[in-house]
């Protein structure tokens, strides 16, 4: 019972991070180029920048960051490639492009849930918990918290309180913990 709670838990906060990804709330936004671009381009034609802040930085799955100075409905623009020390490299049309806080979400969880979505279609109600049992979950048992630092302390302490969670349930399944 303990497993099924804990597992409940798990699914709920992992679906609830997918739904924020997938619906672009809570500063959580995607979107894909529409035109390849190279090193040195300053403008970066998209899908759509609904979701983006009209100047910020956007961040490519590669790695890449951008800092743009602007948007229109369909583009960015003013960017200037490779911020914060990244490498400006080559993207494809299609390319993935996120803002910084869904980027991150997808590093921490192991794997693009989005996009994980967009590709299974309804298959996806089966994928993306196998996805974060067999992914997320490891990572959480190994996060570097020591890189949680100002605000992010309190994500620190929300996984170390899952961490405990989890391996107290495993430890409590192997010795064969029963109800009383």
């Amino acid at each position: 019972m303990a497993l099924a709670i804990i597992f409940y838990l798990l699914l709920y906060f992992g679906m609830s991070l997918c739904v924020g990804i997938i619906a672009g709330g809570g500063g959580y936004a995607a979107t894909s180029l529409t035109d390849a671009v190279d090193e040195d381009d300053v403008t970066l034609e998209v899908v759509s920048t609904n979701g983006f802040l009209s100047t910020d930085y956007i961040e490519f799955s590669d790695g890449e960051k951008v800092l743009y100075a602007g948007t229109t409905d369909t583009s960015f623009t003013g960017c200037t490639r490779g911020y914060e020390e990244s490498t400006a490299t080559v993207h494809a049309i299609g390319a993935m492009i996120y803002t910084t806080s869904a980027s991150t979400v997808n590093n921490a969880m192991g794997f693009n849930v989005a996009a994980t979505v967009d590709s299974m279609g309804k298959w996806s109600i089966v994928t993306v918990p196998w996805n974060f049992a067999t992914k997320t979950v490891p990572r959480l048992l190994m996060m570097p918290y020591q890189l949680f630092v100002g605000d992010l302390v309190i994500f620190a302490v929300i996984l170390v309180i899952i961490q405990v969670a989890i391996v107290i349930t495993i430890a409590m399944s192997f010795i064969g913990a029963r109800r009383v």
